[in-house]
């Protein structure tokens, strides 16, 4: 205990983060590209989204995320704050039944005004590295689905694992 006459101080910590608004898609083509990804899986779960646009970095599809590998572990804290934008803005979601993130009735409207931002070199080079990744991908979406169903299953019984 604290003798009298001290007292505890706590320091607040101030972190200053840019506004946004949905005009930063004009600006970001990253994330407009991060929103069509989402939109050809029609839904996809950030790990396995990690993984994709990892993947597909290695095969030279680079979108400019940089990523962190630790065992088998792929992940990066510039998509994870770029996915946090997007839902931020409304123009992801993540589906409250699958917990995969798809695009918001507002982001599919936004990507048609954005469209011209993706080119079609991006396009031919996206659907080469997905022939090539996507049933890796698919497996990893299914291990997830698996995984919560599973964690509902023993949650709902009364178990917890």
């Amino acid at each position: 205990m604290s003798q009298p006459g001290q007292t505890k101080t706590k320091e607040l910590k101030t972190v200053t983060k840019q506004v946004i608004t949905p005009s930063i898609l004009k600006e970001d083509k990253k994330k407009v590209q991060l929103m069509y990804i989402i939109k050809l899986f029609g839904g996809i779960s950030e790990r396995a989204l990690i993984t994709l646009l990892y993947e597909a970095s290695q095969k030279g599809l680079d979108l400019g995320y940089k990523f962190n590998v630790i065992g088998n572990n792929v992940f990066s804290p510039m998509i994870k704050e770029d996915l946090t934008s997007l839902l931020y803005l409304g123009l992801i979601e993540n589906d409250p039944a699958t917990k995969k993130l798809k695009l918001s009735t507002n982001g599919e409207e936004a990507l048609e005004e954005n469209q011209a931002v993706i080119d079609d070199n991006f396009k031919n080079q996206l659907n080469q590295v997905l022939a090539e990744i996507k049933s890796k991908i698919v497996a990893i979406d299914e291990e997830y689905t698996l995984k919560l169903r599973n964690a509902n299953r023993g949650y709902t019984r009364g178990r917890r694992y």
